[in-house]
């Protein structure tokens, strides 16, 4: 505006140079002196109206402008909005007080999103906003249910734990979970578990199941089942060596907190720089509270192990060590019983707790035995190559119980 009007000044003053001194004179076009500013600023004005009401109503159709809207039935949105529709991220308050958060289709749909009631929480998938397809429901009592859903109600394979540790799981029919026909076991007398790596390519986490018999006995090679036993935890391969990182590793770990699984991460043990093993183990591996403590994979081939067995248990010592500084709780040493028996006995390891694999119908005869890897040979709903099935050795109680003591309590921040 300033600018405009010095200009019209200095046009002013170089038009009235050397122009008949007479009042009756009038150029063509010209605008009598003193009215031209106010007629183009008003245009100006009008014109930057138009076009900005233009702007602002072409960006609030397309989903560009961020609104809050209040509906006839009390409910209140803040988000995005596009052609009459809510579009993008958005968040919707009812007038009941529920709150859903997510993104919006292209067709006004929230497919999936975060749902916090007065009794629950709820994230998943959403279908004319009532749970639909996969989703995990934590309530207020201390309930939580990870599992398939349908119009609201649980519907499909789902697994649902109590407060006071209790456990159901299966295929849901309405909001109910029938037992299958024959079935004489209670699902956490026994606590099944699998460990994975690269060679499981990739997992179906949501329909992960075991396959058992009317016992509730996950037995190897069996690869299917009206009787299902849930994987109730994970121990997922993160590193190897110095150098290497198992590229399944970061979607695994993040699938099976998704899925309620309590999960856990190994370090396959090699005889190369022990330093660089630990700084690998670390980088690449955050454990967050709550997780199983790590896991050593002690298992090198039988001749190495036998020529360099004090080596191995020295590199073993330091890494235990490191890693029980750095996370704050005292891993886990996997092997074979063999192993054990031949090599680690008397090694100044019998203070750590056991996951020992041996393939036999009897459980290894180990100190501080937790978990027993009984087969390589297991099938499991939601994999399709054969997988190493574990066992606790307590039920489900015991397990929990476990876990209260020696889970991953804080996020570590101390430096390497």
């Amino acid at each position: 505006m300033e600018n405009t009007g010095r200009k019209n000044n200095d046009i002013d003053g170089n038009v009235g140079m050397g122009q008949p001194d007479d009042n009756g004179f009038v150029r063509p076009f010209v605008q009598p002196r003193g009215r031209r500013p106010f007629a183009v600023v008003f245009l100006l004005v009008a014109l930057g109206a138009v076009v900005a009401a233009f702007v602002y109503f072409a960006l609030y159709q397309t989903g560009h402008i961020h609104v809050t809207r209040e509906f006839s039935d009390g409910s209140i949105f803040s988000g995005y909005w596009r052609m009459g529709e809510p579009f993008g991220e958005g968040v919707l308050v009812t007038s009941k007080g529920e709150l859903f958060e997510g993104v919006w289709d292209d067709n006004g749909k929230l497919n999936s999103g975060v749902v916090v009631a007065k009794e629950f929480t709820y994230t998943g998938g959403l279908k004319d906003y009532l749970p639909d397809g996969y989703g995990a429901c934590h309530y207020k009592d201390g309930t939580r249910y990870h599992g398939f859903w349908s119009a609201g109600r649980k519907e499909g394979l789902g697994k649902l734990t109590t407060a006071k540790g209790d456990v159901a799981f299966g295929v849901w029919t309405d909001g109910d979970l029938p037992p299958a026909e024959g079935q004489t076991y209670s699902t956490g007398e026994r606590v099944y578990g699998i460990d994975v790596s690269n060679h499981q390519y990739v997992i179906d986490w949501e329909r992960l199941a075991l396959y058992a018999d009317s016992a509730g006995v996950v037995k190897p090679s069996v690869d299917s089942s009206r009787y299902l036993q849930p994987v109730l935890f994970a121990i997922i391969k993160s590193t190897e060596g110095a150098d290497w990182q198992a590229d399944t590793f970061k979607r695994n770990f993040a699938e099976a907190k998704r899925c309620g699984i309590v999960r856990g991460a190994y370090h396959f043990l090699r005889l190369s720089d022990i330093d660089g093993q630990i700084k690998n183990f670390i980088e690449n591996t955050p454990l967050e509270p709550g997780d199983l403590p790590p896991v050593l994979d002690m298992e090198l081939d039988k001749r190495e192990m036998a020529r360099y067995k004090d080596l191995a248990c020295e590199y073993a010592h330091k890494w235990l060590d490191a890693i029980e500084r750095h996370y704050g709780v005292k891993p886990i040493l996997y092997t074979y019983d063999s192993y054990y028996n031949n090599y680690l006995k008397g090694k100044g390891f019998d203070d750590y707790d056991f996951f020992i694999a041996r393939y036999h119908e009897d459980y290894p005869r180990v100190p501080h035995l937790e978990i027993w890897q009984y087969t390589e040979k297991g099938r499991a709903g939601g994999i399709t190559t054969p997988v190493d099935l574990d066992i606790f050795m307590g039920d489900y109680s015991q397990f929990e119980s476990y876990m209260d003591k020696n889970k991953i309590s804080t996020i570590p921040t101390r430096a390497l």
